[in-house]
């Protein structure tokens, strides 16, 4: 992807840059806002739920309001000059992005999101959007989250702790209503590089508070985009 690429695509596509830089300025707010919603309806501390973003006690920092839209607006464009039915896949990848700020501020993938991603990925199989047909879409999220259901469990069994969250798992099986079982183990092999060097880098330069944990949420959301990026529908 060179230079002169980029440049006809923000030519051709400003209206989807413009529209998808518009819609990301809300994507900081409202991962806040529903972190808020979701744990003061559980009725939890919001200072007990910290990821490596600080929590809901720091303010959004300057950069991420800077970023976020940017991010968004390429993805919107780069959706436009791809995607047979680029609405759809802007909306996926917003709502992946905001899944992954969530994730990063507090360690939640909550389901008031996630669920509603894997029924829009239900709805894309039977319209057609997606390459596979609506069993085969149901059947994936299935045998998605039964196979890493299963692996985590096997995991509990033998060391006594979780190897990966529920929110995770659902994220998943999300992920397979949209792309499918081989797609969703390539995402997950390239998600768990990702996570690990992500998480040496960011110890050896930044440091992290004893109380926050390291949510593996962000880096499925960075392989399901690249996958998405590179195997258009």
């Amino acid at each position: 992807m060179n230079l002169d690429y980029l440049l006809r695509v923000l030519w051709t596509h400003w209206p989807w840059w413009l529209a998808g830089a518009l819609a990301g300025l809300w994507l900081a707010p409202l991962a806040r806002i529903v972190s808020r919603k979701v744990l003061q309806r559980a009725e939890a501390p919001l200072h007990e739920w910290q990821g490596p973003g600080g929590g809901l006690e720091q303010p959004v920092p300057m950069a991420r309001r800077i970023w976020t839209p940017l991010l968004n607006a390429s993805l919107w464009a780069f959706a436009a000059s791809t995607a047979s039915h680029p609405a759809f896949w802007a909306g996926f990848a917003s709502t992946l992005l905001l899944l992954a700020l969530i994730d990063w501020d507090t360690t939640l993938l909550p389901d008031w999101v996630v669920l509603p991603l894997g029924l829009a990925g239900l709805f894309g199989s039977h319209a057609g959007f997606t390459g596979q047909s609506l069993f085969a879409g149901a059947a994936s999220a299935a045998v998605v989250l039964g196979l890493f259901g299963g692996l985590d469990w096997a995991f509990q069994r033998i060391r006594g702790t979780s190897g990966i969250g529920g929110g995770d798992l659902k994220l998943l099986a999300a992920l397979g209503a949209w792309w499918g079982v081989v797609d969703v183990l390539y995402m997950m092999m390239l998600a768990s590089v990702i996570t690990v060097v992500w998480n040496l880098a960011w110890r050896w330069f930044k440091g992290l508070s004893p109380q926050a944990e390291w949510p593996f949420g962000p880096a499925i959301v960075i392989a399901a985009l690249a996958w998405s990026l590179s195997h258009p529908v």
